[in-house]
């Protein structure tokens, strides 16, 4: 897949990953790359400064040291529940768990993208095989 870089783009990768209390959100305070500033490694939300269409990914990994091994998680829209990231193996815990999401979505200025967890957070490893990443691909006209 190619992406084109264009004057005034949008690109983020974060990685690692840190529960916000009182809340299923999560957000990936290290950030690798930040074109336009749109994420915000605090609350972990992407806010769509140019309108477009975009490509965001997410990884979540499981280690194998935690007993746990039923993650859920989703990619959200506005706060809307979009692209679910499932992983339930059964059996035992020998590896680790990745699972990854990624879409293609239009988005309008003020539109806001965000990673959220359904059940044990506690679990997601914290570690760079975990991240959230978006781009612009090609803005409105």
């Amino acid at each position: 897949m190619i992406f084109l870089y264009v004057k005034g783009s949008s690109a983020f990768t974060a990685i690692k990953v840190a529960v916000i209390a009182g809340t299923t959100n999560i957000r990936f305070p290290e950030v690798r790359l930040n074109t336009g500033n749109d994420y915000n490694r605090s609350t972990g939300v992407f806010t769509c400064r140019i309108p477009g269409h975009y490509w965001f990914s997410a990884s979540i990994a499981k280690p194998d040291s935690t007993d746990i091994d039923y993650v859920v998680c989703w990619i959200q829209i506005n706060g809307v529940d979009t692209i679910y990231l499932y992983s339930d193996p059964h059996g035992d815990n020998q590896d680790g768990i990745k699972i990854t999401a990624s879409a293609a979505f239009h988005l309008s200025v003020r539109d806001t993208v965000q990673v959220r967890h359904c059940s044990n957070a506690d679990s997601i490893w914290s570690k760079e095989s975990t991240h959230f990443s978006g781009i612009l691909v090609k803005p409105d006209m």
